[in-house]
């Protein structure tokens, strides 16, 4: 049987609907897995049954995280919050940490997975990163409108696309600052802006990206890989093997 990924919905509370953009469900089923939607579910008792039952998870890109997830007040550039999903992405991180279910997170995902785990975030990189370069491109979403330096060569990711620079699109305001103890960084842009960090510990697939490959794998082979990667991890998983 294929394997089950659950993948978290954007949530619109004045509207009361739930939305997913099917670039994630796209590229997660061609990886070979079944995409499941999560909805920003707030009883914990159905949330851990939910982790039980699926078999890994995906973190999809979304709004801003409230800060006092990390100990900080709103900065003014703070932008819209969606507490429901916060608590519910947190909760989702936390337990799949503990039972070392893969996890990928993209763009808010990683900052969600950071967070989650004890590290905080930049509220707005143009002003708290000096030189900070355009991070919200105006572009095809599929371009890749800059280059990342993936640093560490030993990486996972560095192991899933082979390179040690690749370009990626950007859609974002806000990023990883004080990296969670469970993570290492393993990619960079050139303003010094996180782009990527996964687990420490090398049994697990555990990887935050702050781009969106997700729009990017069907004229990026590199960006399917890495869909492909956690599909596999997952497997292997499921059969109590290491990737």
């Amino acid at each position: 049987m294929m394997p089950l990924v659950g993948i978290t919905a954007s949530h619109d509370f004045d509207k009361k609907l739930i939305s997913l953009s099917e670039g994630y469900f796209k590229a997660v089923a061609k990886a070979g897995a079944i995409p499941v939607a999560v909805m920003p579910i707030q009883e914990e008792n159905v949330l851990l049954d939910l982790v039980e039952r699926l078999d890994g998870f995906l973190l999809s890109g979304g709004p801003d995280v409230d800060p006092s997830y990390f100990g900080e007040s709103p900065d003014q550039n703070m932008r819209m919050v969606n507490p429901e999903r916060d608590k519910t992405e947190i909760f989702i991180v936390r337990e799949c940490f503990k039972r070392k279910k893969p996890v990928l997170g993209i763009c808010r995902g990683i900052q969600v997975i950071n967070i989650a785990l004890g590290g905080s975030i930049y509220q707005d990189i143009q002003t708290k990163i000096k030189g900070a370069i355009k991070h919200f491109q105006d572009a095809p979403q599929w371009f890749g409108s800059h280059e990342i330096h993936i640093k560490d060569s030993k990486s996972l990711l560095y192991n899933i696309v082979k390179k040690r620079y690749i370009r990626v699109n950007s859609f974002h305001h806000q990023s990883v600052k004080d990296l969670a103890h469970p993570f290492k960084l393993t990619a960079i842009s050139c303003d010094g802006v996180i782009e990527a960090i996964e687990a420490k510990d090398e049994s697990l697939f555990f990887i935050g990206l702050q781009w969106h490959p997700e729009e990017m794998w069907e004229k990026d082979e590199a960006q399917l890989e890495i869909f492909k990667r956690f599909v596999e991890a997952i497997e292997l998983k499921r059969n109590n093997k290491v990737f």
